[in-house]
């Protein structure tokens, strides 16, 4: 595994459950935010000492019920992701991913892991937004998982340094 599929991994973890994305058209969308992070890893396997994360992209959740992110990391470019609100968790490498209305105004997007999981919530109120990361460890666990592109990687609890949102 090398630290460009770490850190994509660590970046597509933080983002994509939160809401996950592809296309979406203006007139039929309901929701729009653009987000942004930055965060600290440290892994054990394979051995990265506080190796920086950056991503930023927007999310629109539409009228249709369908929600997408279209993100840009510092290691792998540009990617898009899609996803059904309210639909069953989708299969995810090493794992799930799933979106929920958490309130009026809020999505949970939740990717869960072997090890753990990572719940995002994104709250968007006209052009006012708020975004938090929870990360939480299954009950007997010690080490956060996340996939790397190729397998697991097993990390120490990775620090969120900054995070922003926006409506739009």
């Amino acid at each position: 595994m090398t630290i460009r599929n770490f850190v994509f991994a660590a970046a597509l973890a933080l983002c994509t459950a939160s809401i996950s994305g592809g296309q979406a058209t203006a007139a039929g969308a309901s929701l729009r935010a653009k987000f942004s992070f930055d965060g600290i890893a440290t892994c054990q396997n394979p051995p990265v000492q506080n190796f920086p994360i950056h991503g930023e992209g927007t999310g629109v959740l539409s009228a249709d019920r369908s929600a997408t992110l279209d993100m840009t990391s510092t290691v792998e470019g540009r990617v898009q992701y899609t996803a059904k609100l309210g639909g069953a968790p989708m299969a995810a490498p090493e794992g799930s991913a799933s979106l929920r209305v958490a309130g009026r105004h809020t999505l949970r997007a939740t990717r869960e892991y072997p090890n753990n999981l990572i719940i995002i919530n994104l709250t968007v109120v006209g052009s006012r937004c708020s975004m938090t990361i929870d990360q939480r460890l299954k009950p007997g666990k010690r080490q956060y998982t996340f996939y790397n592109g190729s397998g697991l990687s097993y990390c120490s609890r990775p620090t969120i340094t900054r995070t922003s949102c926006e409506g739009y």
